[in-house]
């Protein structure tokens, strides 16, 4: 809309200057006069217009840089604790792998195990499926076997058994096992992280 303004305010100035130079021209000082004056008038009012245009355009530029900035430190702050939150759920994983591994006393099998952690992260950043499915899947790739009984007092597994992530075999096996609490499992805050001790890494 300023830029059809701004167009318009030319086109008149110039039809007025046009105006003006044929009544000096005829000899008409005083319309020339009066219409030069016009014209000096139209013309502020033009870089007026051009002005507050500039104006507006800057402020919405400046709104737009405000914009991307906070979406680009939003993004970050994601990221950030994606991150953070990945790292936790490997040593998760990594403490209820050893666990099992702990009774075989294998420090070849330690080595694998942490290699697979590697490989795996290469792969996806540990957020993207529940604990016990990473669990599972390592336990299951390295011949090992386990009950799922002996994560019960871990928190990421009450916090499975409450919440049914899809995919969890934990939560699964919960359910399957204990029907009576199958709706009401024990809440992690709750217990307090009480339960057997966690084994060495």
């Amino acid at each position: 809309m300023l830029q059809e303004l701004a167009e318009i305010t030319m086109d008149l100035s110039r039809a007025l200057g046009r105006l003006a130079l044929e009544k000096a021209a005829e000899g008409d000082a005083e319309a020339a006069g009066d219409l030069g004056v016009v014209v000096t008038r139209v013309g502020r009012a033009m870089r007026q217009t051009i002005a507050y245009r500039r104006k507006i355009e800057d402020r919405l530029r400046e709104a737009s840089n405000e914009l991307e900035k906070a979406e680009g430190q939003q993004a970050a702050s994601r990221a950030y604790y994606r991150r953070i939150r990945s790292a936790g759920r490997r040593i998760m994983v990594q403490r209820a792998v050893g666990r099992v591994l702990s009774d075989l006393e294998d420090e070849e099998r330690v080595r694998e195990l942490k290699e697979r952690l590697d490989d795996y992260e290469r792969l996806t950043d540990f957020n993207d499926r529940p604990v016990s499915e990473f669990v599972a899947n390592i336990c299951k790739a390295m011949g090992l076997e386990f009950d799922w009984s002996q994560f019960e007092h871990e928190p990421w597994a009450m916090d499975e058994a409450k919440t049914r992530p899809k995919g969890s075999p934990y939560a699964a096996w919960w359910a399957s096992t204990h029907p009576a609490q199958a709706n009401d499992p024990p809440d992690a805050e709750a217990m307090n992280g009480t339960g057997p001790p966690l084994a060495a890494e």
